[in-house]
């Protein structure tokens, strides 16, 4: 599904609206359709998570790996939507 061209994207995370990246949360060689605004920033932030988490998402044949990395990078995304309204909210973290 193509953006709405007439609504200039920001970013989920910041609501920045310079250098907005639809990056494909899912990855593109699994979940193809469906992409989230990132700002440069939040991007790379994204892919570095990823790279720490161990998410390849270079394409494979599998189907159901091609799911569960799919699943595992969306996880991603949502967590640092999720980071990021936490810290809109001021929800402190807890101390261990």
């Amino acid at each position: 599904m193509k953006p709405n061209s007439a609504v200039k994207p920001v970013c989920v995370i910041c609501g920045s609206a310079k250098n907005i990246e639809y990056n494909h949360a899912g990855g593109r060689n699994h979940v193809a359709w469906f992409t989230v605004p990132f700002c440069e920033k939040h991007h790379q932030e994204f892919h570095r998570l990823l790279e720490s988490a161990g998410i390849d998402l270079r394409y494979t044949s599998n189907k159901l790996k091609r799911l569960v990395i799919a699943a595992l990078a969306l996880t991603i995304a949502l967590w640092i939507v999720l980071q990021a309204l936490r810290e809109a909210v001021h929800i402190p973290e807890k101390n261990t």
